[in-house]
């Protein structure tokens, strides 16, 4: 293998990404998609409030519209 062809549709999952540009990428036929999961320690207030710092249903949308596209297409997905 010459290359080995990257997605990564999003800087971080929740920050989203429009679909129709995920498509386009989708369109080099890549051998894989890859997603930064964020960060585990995003400060004193969050971990102090015991609150999230990322939206779960802006993850869960970012992951449905990747997800859904590879399986059908037989890609892997790494998100670390």
């Amino acid at each position: 293998m010459d290359e080995i062809r990257v997605l990564s549709p999003t800087a971080m999952l929740e920050y989203g990404f429009l679909a129709m540009s995920f498509k386009e990428g989708l369109r080099w036929n890549p051998h894989v998609t890859a997603l930064d999961a964020g960060s585990g320690d995003p400060g004193a207030y969050y971990l102090g409030a015991g609150v999230s710092f990322i939206d779960r249903s802006a993850v869960r949308q970012d992951l449905q519209i990747v997800l859904w596209t590879e399986v059908a297409r037989v890609i892997p997905v790494i998100v670390a």
